[in-house]
């Protein structure tokens, strides 16, 4: 005969069982996370240690954001497959706690860096007093973060723990185990503290919005790309060819056109072009009215191919030019884009109670894997390295090649 307890292990081990199946969608979403931010945050340490020559003022924190976010992703992945494989059979209070104070104390050190990296592009672009921080200030800015992250994550070791979880099994109650807030902690400091983390992820985020939004209007106000398109170097006036044409007395609505309609930037591959297409028109106007007439009619069509074009050159320019203000500032949108539906579920946990008991099988798996979205933001950051970082990607290729 099966005793109580050998009843209620066994119930626990088919719940157990079950809700591992449920969730192996997320097993695998997190495991891809685990090994591709682990080898490629590696990587990036490796190349930047060994490989780098150039140690410039500009890759200064790229290492440390890159040590950051491989112990984030390694903690955050390893005990996201432990409470996988363990919903409802998690029964160590203290590693629940050590895991809950590390992962949210790199996690905050993450954000933290890239608000000192937004404020050192920030000075740099603007070129205020002096637009270089010195190694001092830098570790002392690093060793700020990671103070500062330690003691907001404090908390963490008396609000989580091993909680019980009851289920009802033929009119007798079984309990169940694991890691989350515990029930005997005050719920006005629950409050408090969750309010708390949520106010200072928003502030980071505005704090983040608001330097990259002035980065980018001094970059744009800076470029003399725009006054360069006021300018026509190297081209013929267009009094000339206005002369040339009513020399022979052909009406065209060339005369029509603008100065502005002309104007070419000095870096404009296609000026040449546009200069030899003028010459050819004007040559061919003894050939016929009718050649004239189609030779200079296309000249508008070839402007607004040109117009249109312009823009991406002039991207182009700025991404080259400014590519690691680029290259940080597209990180802190992923970062943001990660973590904004994680904000948006706590904020939805602290307003309704019971919120992940309620949810249906898909609706938890939806939930659970949105939850842990924002590991995503330390597997891409290599990937944006490689983008953006033309020597990081020069010695990449060399260690390939070397070891193929």
């Amino acid at each position: 005969m099966v005793s109580n307890g050998s009843h209620s292990n066994i119930y626990l081990e088919e719940l157990n069982n079950a809700k591992i199946k449920l969730l192996i969608p997320n097993t695998v979403l997190v495991f891809a996370f685990l090994l591709t931010g682990v080898v490629g945050n590696g990587l990036v340490l490796v190349v930047h240690k060994f490989k780098l020559k150039s140690k410039t003022d500009d890759r200064y924190f790229i290492p440390c954001l890159s040590l950051v976010d491989m112990i984030a992703c390694f903690i955050g992945s390893t005990y996201a497959i432990s409470m996988n494989f363990n919903p409802f059979n998690f029964r160590s209070d203290l590693i629940c706690k050590l895991v809950w104070t590390l992962h949210q104390s790199i996690s905050f050190s993450s954000s933290l860096l890239l608000l000192a990296i937004a404020v050192q592009r920030y000075v740099k672009v603007s070129r205020l007093v002096n637009s270089s921080m010195s190694l001092r200030s830098k570790r002392f800015t690093i060793t700020a973060i990671l103070i500062a992250s330690f003691v907001i994550s404090v908390p963490c070791l008396f609000v989580y723990g091993k909680d019980e979880v009851l289920f009802k099994s033929k009119n007798k109650t079984i309990t169940g185990y694991n890691c989350g807030a515990v029930p005997n902690v005050n719920q006005d400091f629950l409050f408090g503290y969750s309010v708390t983390l949520l106010l200072i992820c928003l502030s980071g985020i505005c704090a983040l919005i608001i330097l990259y939004s002035l980065i980018l209007r001094i970059i744009f106000k800076q470029e003399p790309f725009r006054k360069r398109s006021i300018y026509r170097p190297n081209k013929q006036p267009l009094n000339e060819i206005q002369k040339h044409s009513t020399r022979h007395t052909i009406p065209t609505a060339l005369s029509n056109l603008t100065d502005a309609d002309y104007s070419v930037d000095k870096t404009d591959s296609n000026s040449k072009e546009m200069t030899s297409k003028t010459s050819n028109n004007q040559e061919k106007v003894t050939n016929g009215g009718s050649d004239t007439r189609r030779q200079i009619t296309a000249i508008p069509s070839a402007i607004q191919s040109r117009r249109k074009s312009k823009f991406g050159g002039n991207f182009c320019l700025i991404t080259r030019k400014h590519r690691f203000s680029v290259m940080f500032f597209l990180i802190t949108v992923l970062y943001c884009i990660s973590y904004l539906p994680r904000i948006a579920l706590m904020i939805i946990e602290s307003a309704k109670a019971n919120f992940w008991d309620n949810l249906t099988d898909v609706d938890y798996v939806i939930a659970l894997c949105v939850y842990r979205g924002h590991l995503l933001n330390t597997v891409v950051n290599p990937v944006i390295y490689l983008m953006f970082d033309t020597d990081f990607r020069s010695s990449c290729k060399q260690l390939w090649c070397r070891n193929k």
